[in-house]
């Protein structure tokens, strides 16, 4: 089971499921390459199934090989079914698994599921004590610890400035640098709260949200190259899509908002564009599924359709 709520489902739907049901009897394919707790998956091999679309089928991604394995469990019968194949994957691999394959629609979700943020032992949250690992893929790469370990204090402060936009990002670079040469880098997430903490001006530590949520943001970033990964979805996996199909982002803090935003641009302008925006302005949850979901509140929908072979509508 888990524990997960999947954010903007209905505006999901609604936006990403026109093409399936203008492509009469022709299989397609639908891409969830944030696979997570498998919410919008279900969604969407539910409203298959209600609209007639059994034919179409959908491809689930995610990096985390928990994630993947609690999928293969869940949906065992779609996927005896052949209505739903599951694969452990990243965005920059994308391309390669939907080669040959007709795909009408993307959607990746770029938010952590509840499950992951719940476990302690994977390190993205302070609220409780666990290990600086952080990794989406527990498998392979450096953890927050070891990235610590190694950074230089420049570049410490380059990633918590830039990924975390941390107004102190100097002063928690030099407390960091100053507890490892000291032999007291924190091993868990709280001690590293706690040092961020300290390194703050006092006047600064008890605002709106957590001092130390913009460092672990910016580290977890780091280590799982979570910008680079979405570079990859916005560059290359979205030429994946088949004339008519559409791209779905949901992003949950001004970096990665922005990225989808300048890219929806630029694959819009010229004069006989290959994509389109059709999200001006990004969708956000209304009243009840901010007060029912909290994390809803920070989720921006942006939608991208690609154009060239469609006739102009």
């Amino acid at each position: 089971m888990t524990a997960h709520q999947p954010v903007l489902l209905r505006e999901v739907i609604e936006l990403l499921l026109p093409p399936f049901r203008e492509t009469p009897g022709e299989e397609a394919w639908f891409v969830d390459c944030t696979l997570g707790g498998g919410g919008h998956t279900a969604a969407i091999l539910q409203a298959f199934q209600a609209e007639g679309l059994i034919r179409h089928r959908v491809l689930a991604i995610d990096r985390d090989p928990g994630a993947v394995g609690k999928a293969n469990e869940r949906f065992a019968g779609e996927i005896r079914a052949g209505r739903l194949v599951v694969a452990h994957r990243g965005f920059s691999t994308m391309a390669e698994e939907l080669a040959g394959r007709r795909t009408l629609g993307i959607l990746a979700d770029l938010g952590f599921s509840s499950d992951q943020v719940d476990d302690r032992e994977r390190g993205f949250s302070f609220l409780g004590e666990g290990r600086l690992d952080m990794r989406l893929d527990p498998s392979r790469g450096a953890t927050c610890r070891e990235l610590l370990e190694a950074l230089p204090e420049r570049e410490l402060e380059r990633i918590l400035c830039e990924y975390g936009e941390e107004r102190f990002s100097r002063r928690i670079a030099q407390a960091i640098a100053r507890a490892r040469s000291e032999g007291e880098l924190p091993f868990t997430t709280t001690d590293l709260a706690r040092l961020v903490a300290r390194a703050v001006p006092a006047a600064s530590r008890h605002g709106r949200i957590h001092v130390a949520t913009r460092t672990f943001q910016a580290l977890r970033i780091a280590v799982n190259d979570e910008l680079g990964e979405l570079d990859a979805l916005l560059e290359r996996v979205i030429l994946s899509l088949s004339p008519g199909g559409r791209m779905a982002v949901i992003s949950f803090h001004s970096l990665e908002d922005r990225k989808v935003k300048l890219a929806a641009k630029a694959l819009s302008a010229g004069e006989n564009p290959s994509f389109r925006a059709l999200t001006k302005k990004p969708v956000v949850a209304g009243d009840r599924e901010n007060t029912d979901n909290p994390r809803a509140r920070s989720a921006k929908l942006r939608v991208i359709e690609r154009r060239d072979g469609v006739p102009k509508g």
